[in-house]
C-alpha cells in the first residue's frame, strides 16, 4: 500500500489526532508549570525582599519609586534604607549615623535646613541643642535625608529610631526605565 493510500485509512487519521491532542496536552501542561513556578517565585522573593514605593522630590517634581530592600546590620552614610515607623513605611537616604555631627545649613548636598525629631522642627543649632545638648546623632537615632520623604522645598532631615529600619534599599523596580539598577541612582 502506497504512503497516499496509508493516510487516508481511519487508522492512520486517528492515530495522529491522539498524536496531535498529546502534544497539545503536554504543552499546555509545560505552560501550567511554569505560570505555578513564576507565581512561587514571586511569592517567595516578596518574603524575604520586601519591596519598598516611596516618593522623592525630582526636578520640581514628584517621581514614585519601588525599590527591593534586603534587610542589614552594615549601614552606612548614603545608603538608602526603608523605615518603619508607628504611621507608615517610607524610606530615606542616610545623612548622619549615631554619633555623627548633624549639619544644618543651607548646601543641600552636604545639610538639611532644619532637623526633625520627636514630632517637633528645629532650624538653628541653638534651638537643637536645647534638646540634644550637642549637634550629634543621639544614640540609638539615625538622621535620614527627609527630601525622600517630603514634596516641601525644604530639606528636613529627620532623626529616626535605628530599631525602625527594616532594610536596606538595593535594587529598583520602578520606575521601568531605572528597573534593575542599583538604588544608589536614587541618590540626592
Amino acid at each position: 500500500m502506497k504512503y497516499s493510500e496509508i493516510r487516508k485509512t481511519p487508522r492512520y487519521r486517528s492515530e495522529r489526532s491522539a498524536d496531535g491532542v498529546a502534544i497539545s496536552r503536554s504543552a499546555f501542561e509545560l505552560l501550567f508549570g511554569a505560570i505555578i513556578l513564576m507565581f512561587v517565585l514571586a511569592l517567595v522573593f516578596l518574603l524575604f525582599f520586601p519591596i519598598v514605593t516611596f516618593q522623592k522630590k525630582s526636578e520640581d517634581k514628584l517621581q514614585t519609586y519601588s525599590v527591593v530592600t534586603i534587610r542589614s546590620d552594615n549601614y552606612r552614610q548614603g545608603d538608602i534604607v526603608s523605615v518603619k515607623t508607628e504611621q507608615n513605611i517610607t524610606a530615606g537616604e542616610i545623612l548622619a549615623l549615631e554619633g555623627e555631627k548633624i549639619v544644618i545649613g543651607t548646601d543641600r548636598t552636604k545639610s538639611v535646613n532644619c532637623v526633625q525629631y520627636q514630632d517637633k522642627r528645629y532650624f538653628t543649632y541653638e534651638e537643637l541643642a536645647a534638646v540634644l545638648k550637642e549637634p550629634v546623632v543621639p544614640k540609638g537615632y539615625i538622621l535620614l535625608n527627609g527630601d525622600l520623604t517630603s514634596a516641601e522645598e525644604l530639606s528636613v532631615g529627620e532623626l529616626v529610631q535605628s530599631d525602625y529600619i527594616t532594610g536596606k534599599a538595593t535594587m529598583v523596580l520602578y520606575p521601568f526605565s531605572l528597573f534593575g539598577r542599583s538604588a544608589g541612582h536614587l541618590k540626592s
